[in-house]
């Protein structure tokens, strides 16, 4: 049997003050919507005040709000863009 290892979704894991530690985790079809919306929630969770983090959402370079979340934030916070693949069932 051969197996191929392709994304099967985008998802976005965010870990933040409220919820005592929870991670929550997001699924999307592409990589450019969970970028998206991990960008979003940045912003929501205080980086529209950070003018580095809104010069880059205004330019649509989404990855770099993220980045600036978790440098601004306690390394207890985590947003995180990343693949899920599937598995073959055996």
């Amino acid at each position: 049997m051969e197996t191929t290892r392709a994304p099967a979704v985008w998802t976005l894991a965010h870990r933040g003050y409220s919820g005592s530690g929870r991670l929550d985790v997001w699924v999307y079809p592409t990589k450019k919507e969970a970028l998206l919306e991990g960008a979003r929630l940045a912003m929501a969770c205080g980086m529209e005040e950070d003018d580095r983090a809104v010069r880059d959402f205004d330019a649509g370079r989404h990855q770099k709000v993220m980045d600036r979340y978790e440098e601004t934030h306690p390394d207890t916070h985590l947003l995180r863009v990343q693949t899920a693949f599937l598995q073959p069932l055996d």
